[in-house]
């Protein structure tokens, strides 16, 4: 177990940089000693197994192996790891979750057996699937893995009335958002918080540094309305401008800033979510971060797009009817239609609440 333990923390450290590989790790062990190790590197780099294979050298022959998901078995940008793994000589494979790819599901696993290596599918699935979630939703669902994100008040505040939002939450807790966009593939919102709050959307470190990995970034926005001096387009980066209607000048001043501008059908300003999310997959996005405003929340919550939530609570009080709240849409005419969390968690965060959860 604690084999596939450090397999699994491996794991963690290729979450936003093996996209759209799954973030693997892998741990070769023998005689009780770890004798290599490894994690999925970016697209067309070595696998967690064969970065293990290759630092144990000739120890990995009569080794086990430890590794998160089965070993694939196809030739994509890489050849397979179960020929690799074979030709190593190691003796037994221990697996945390089955590929739910159909190029591999079970294929990885019948290919070393029928070579004579021992199988064992250990007790760790679950840690396993949600180091990996976005790869697993996509394999299941052909959709990327939505995390709706925000920062309220106690009274379940996003803003006041005249639209102050900086900062509800505490700099403890803004930092740890901060370390969230870092392991998604795209952060996404709507026009109306560009032109109310002119984000970066960026990924940056402790010191306020830009980091090298930044995830895309996505604005929703129908007619067109991103003002030309946005911070958005004055980043590094690619900024994902989806529109339905905007003039033809309008998207090549957009393009010329580096932006891109694509097509997504909607009515009466709103985007086909379903409709994105196709596109999105096309594209290789496997985890999506949707960081508002109140009416996007509310309209993927209304979709039954939403994965996970992490919510934000701070120990302050702003009142006000005409105070928004975090999620807007059509929400549930009953609290039996409610969105209801499962596996939530909650942590402590300097004088904040940070509250995470799965919809079911």
């Amino acid at each position: 177990m604690v084999y596939m333990q450090r397999a699994l923390e491996l794991a963690q450290e290729a979450v936003g940089i093996s996209s759209p590989n799954p973030p693997v790790g892998a741990v070769l062990v023998k005689d009780g000693h770890i004798v290599g190790e490894g994690h999925t590197l970016p697209p067309g780099q070595a696998h967690a197994e064969i970065i293990a294979i290759t630092q144990a050298g000739r120890f990995a022959n009569g080794s086990s192996l430890y590794t998160t998901l089965e070993p694939c078995c196809h030739f994509g940008k890489t050849p397979p790891c179960t020929r690799q793994i074979i030709e190593a000589g190691i003796k037994e494979v221990h697996v945390a979750f089955i590929d739910p790819n159909p190029l591999v599901n079970g294929k990885g696993i019948d290919e070393l057996r029928n070579a004579g290596i021992s199988i064992h599918i250990d007790e760790l699935g679950r840690e396993a699937v949600e180091i990996m979630e976005g790869y697993v939703k996509v394999m299941s669902s052909g959709k990327p893995f939505v995390t709706a994100k925000f920062a309220m008040s106690l009274d379940g505040k996003i803003s006041t009335s005249s639209g102050d939002s900086k900062w509800i939450t505490s700099a403890e807790s803004r930092a740890t958002a901060r370390r969230l966009r870092g392991k998604a593939d795209a952060i996404l919102v709507g026009i109306g918080t560009v032109l109310q709050d002119d984000p970066h959307l960026t990924f940056r470190d402790a010191d306020g540094n830009l980091c090298e990995r930044q995830p895309v970034r996505i604005v929703l926005d129908s007619y067109g309305r991103l003002p030309l001096d946005a911070k958005l387009l004055k980043e590094p980066g690619l900024s994902l401008i989806v529109a339905t209607d905007v003039e033809e000048q309008k998207v090549n001043a957009l393009t010329q800033l580096g932006a891109e501008v694509i097509f997504v059908s909607g009515q009466n300003g709103s985007i086909d979510l379903t409709e994105l999310m196709e596109l999105l997959t096309q594209r290789g996005f496997l985890s999506l971060i949707v960081e508002g405003g109140s009416h996007i929340l509310g309209s993927f919550f209304d979709a039954g797009l939403v994965d996970k939530v992490v919510g934000f609570v701070s120990p302050v009080i702003l009142g006000g009817t005409k105070s928004p709240s975090p999620v807007g849409g059509n929400g549930a005419a009953k609290i039996a239609d409610s969105f209801k969390l499962e596996r939530s968690n909650i942590t402590t965060i300097g004088n904040d609440v940070m509250i995470t959860g799965y919809l079911r």
